[in-house]
């Protein structure tokens, strides 16, 4: 008996009340623990079908007190989320309460609506902001939402007679979306997180985010722009993986070699270390990219709990590239492509080297080499040309990708990969005997890259396809 006093006398807890019908759950708990009388309520209940049927009136333009089932009950929904506004504003749901007691119903929907429609004109304004910051990426579910699903909701909401309405196609989904709202107070927390997705993605070029989409719908066979994704998940997931991998924060991409060191990490880690080191990495990448946006930081992490049980799963089931988006091995950043086009004409070379010879800047060399070379023969005669020298050797070579650095690792290192290409190693053949000044810069650049960059260049290297490319 005690207890149930206990119970009955003790303050509303807001856990009890329901925060889309908030005044009717609060008038069910008020009786419920005689915080207010019958008559009140009996009170409280004829006040609004009172301002129902003023609205009615209102809605008719005067010409009827009646109106179909339906609009009566949309109209009464209107007004209950007007009213809602207002009470919810309270810390304290007895406070709230004492309101509804003390006050008329016409008077705190007054104050609701005031609330209501300040609240569509904030969220109006975000949308325009929103709208004037949006990423130019072509996923047509994010841009049709924008351009046109919200900007036709706030053309149509009526605050008067439809506020709890959400009247919109909103396509695009978020990553952490409360479909529980409703009205203005559901679209306010959409353009919010709308914001803070759109916010993070712009700490990367759209050129990466375009490039990491065009993967994501090749492993799954869908074309991104037409799919119902959530850009920010996807961006999020390959940044986390990606300074997992040694990358720079603001970097997407993965390659294979990256993701086989990824799998050997978590080959032996169970679903606790997995968690502690997915964690660790988004602290980082907070870290990393200076983001001091307390709402921001929250949502990243937030996803952490989104993220673990399909990462968990693709562990246990050796299916991490579902999770991880590696790059196309074609797709990997080169400066200098070698091709088979054609080769510059004795005139042209010659200009070439004449420029080349007028800068000492090993920069400026490298930058006109990059810009004037295509070919793999007119590359090798300026490596011959004498026109390079020291540090100039080294700034050349470090324009070129792993796949172009493998190209000319096969000139250099021909006897060897003769002899036993396949126990063939950078370090060990960097030993040998180099007859020309460019190889024996290359054999001390090669020297310089990390042990990681070395297995990139080596796999290229051995690889069938490059066998036959030049």
């Amino acid at each position: 008996m005690r207890n149930m006093d206990m119970e009955r006398y003790s303050p509303v807890k807001k856990e009890r009340l329901d925060p889309n019908h908030y005044t009717l759950s609060l008038l069910i708990e008020a009786e419920r623990l005689d915080l207010m009388d019958q008559p009140t309520i009996d009170s409280i209940q004829k006040q609004l079908m009172v301002l129902l049927g003023e609205l009615i009136i209102k809605y008719t333009k005067g010409e009827s007190t009646s109106v179909k089932i339906e609009t009566g009950q949309r109209i009464m929904l209107s007004i209950l989320y007007c009213i809602d506004a207002c009470t919810r504003s309270f810390n304290s749901p007895k406070d709230a309460i004492n309101l509804l007691t003390l006050s008329s119903i016409k008077e705190i929907h007054q104050a609701g609506l005031e609330m209501v429609e300040s609240c569509l004109r904030e969220t109006e304004q975000s949308y325009k902001e929103i709208k004037n910051k949006k990423l130019d990426i072509p996923v047509e579910a994010y841009q049709t939402t924008i351009d046109q699903g919200l900007l036709d909701f706030f053309e149509k909401y009526d605050v008067f007679f439809s506020a709890h309405d959400t009247m919109a196609s909103i396509d695009y989904p978020l990553l952490f979306d409360d479909m529980k709202k409703q009205g203005i107070l559901y679209i306010k927390q959409y353009i919010r997180k709308l914001e803070l997705e759109t916010q993070f993605c712009r700490f990367f070029t759209l050129e990466k985010i375009s490039k990491l989409l065009s993967n994501y719908g090749r492993v799954y066979g869908i074309d991104y722009r037409e799919a119902l994704i959530n850009i920010f998940e996807i961006v999020l997931t390959n940044s986390i993986f990606s300074v997992m991998a040694g990358n720079k924060a603001n970097e997407l991409s993965i390659t294979h070699l990256q993701m086989a060191h990824l799998q050997e990490l978590f080959k032996d880690l169970d679903t606790t270390q997995c968690v502690s080191i997915i964690g660790e990495t988004v602290e980082a990448l907070i870290e990393k990219l200076e983001i001091d946006q307390t709402e921001l930081k929250k949502y990243m992490r937030d996803f952490t709990a989104v993220l673990m049980p399909r990462f968990v799963c693709a562990v246990e089931n050796n299916t991490l590239a579902n999770v991880i988006i590696m790059d196309r091995e074609e797709n990997l950043q080169v400066d200098i492509i070698f091709n088979e086009g054609d080769r510059l004409d004795n005139d042209s070379f010659c200009s070439l080297v004449e420029e080349i010879m007028e800068h000492t800047d090993p920069v400026e060399k490298a930058e006109i080499i990059s810009g004037g070379i295509q070919t793999l023969g007119d590359f090798i005669d300026v490596l011959e040309a004498n026109c390079l020298f020291g540090e100039d050797f080294r700034a050349v070579y470090h324009t070129l990708g792993d796949l172009e650095l493998s190209v000319l690792a096969r000139i250099v290192y021909m006897e060897e990969l003769r002899a036993d290409s396949s126990s063939f190693s950078l370090l060990n053949a960097a030993e040998h005997d180099a007859n020309r000044q460019w190889q024996v810069e290359y054999d001390r650049f090669v020297q310089s890259l990390s042990p990681d960059r070395l297995k990139s260049v080596e796999k290229y290297i051995l690889s069938a396809v490059q066998m036959g490319d030049f």
